[in-house]
């Protein structure tokens, strides 16, 4: 099994090269291609190569400053690259850029708000994101096609909202938000988790255990691992 993955793997690098290969001969006649520069961008990312792969993004996002997508990978490799500060620019950028909250973008920006550790900032954005969210779905409860936004999971939103609180310090905070999802959506497991992830991290151990069992129950098949992963 370990050879075929390895031979898998293997096939896809080469891919990856002759493929980037191209893109460099496009870029060598048209240096400002924008096909190929977010083309060599993308697979120097997949690569790993992070830097060349910025060092492309930011030539592109000169060619497409309104791109939201192409600002949101310029968010993953600067974060990946630690250059946190650069991060939550192309990030907020690119939520600026989209007419929708895209959760990857949400995500992505509290990351590095956090890394850059400006966890108020991060708290700030998800609460104004959490209203946002809300009055859309009060003003288009009635409408059959609702927005991109309508469709991001509110309860992630919650969640990334008491992560940027706990690392904040906010744990009562945090604590709350948790218990406002577990009451909001019973039956969904990620409010439990959450719950006693914190509660176990503040030495809380017997009320955690209690939130991971209740977490258990409710987690799909799929999911139970996960639980049992953090209450072990």
């Amino acid at each position: 099994m370990k050879t075929v993955l390895s031979s898998i793997y293997q096939w896809r690098i080469k891919l990856s090269f002759s493929r980037l290969q191209e893109f460099e001969a496009t870029l060598s006649n048209s240096p400002r291609d924008p096909t190929a520069l977010e083309g060599a961008a993308v697979t120097f990312a997949q690569l790993g190569e992070y830097a060349k792969a910025a060092s492309l993004l930011n030539d592109l996002t000169k060619e497409k400053p309104n791109d939201a997508d192409v600002l949101r990978l310029l968010g993953e490799v600067n974060y990946e690259l630690k250059d946190y500060e650069g991060s939550v620019a192309a990030y907020k950028t690119s939520a600026m850029a989209s007419k929708d909250i895209e959760f990857e973008v949400l995500r992505g920006l509290t990351n590095s708000l956090l890394a850059a550790e400006k966890p108020d900032e991060a708290v700030q954005f998800l609460l104004s994101c959490r209203e946002r969210l809300s009055s859309e779905i009060l003003s288009k409860k009635h409408d059959n096609s609702p927005t991109d936004s309508q469709k991001l999971d509110p309860i992630q939103v919650e969640l990334l909202l008491g992560k940027a609180y706990s690392d904040w310090g906010h744990v009562s905070d945090a604590v709350a938000v948790y218990d406002q999802l577990i009451s909001t959506h019973p039956d969904d497991f990620r409010g439990y988790l959450a719950k006693g992830i914190i509660l176990k991290e503040n030495k809380n151990i017997g009320d955690a255990e209690r939130m991971f069992i209740q977490a258990r129950f409710f987690a799909p098949d799929k999911a139970k691992v996960l639980v049992d992963r953090y209450s072990r």
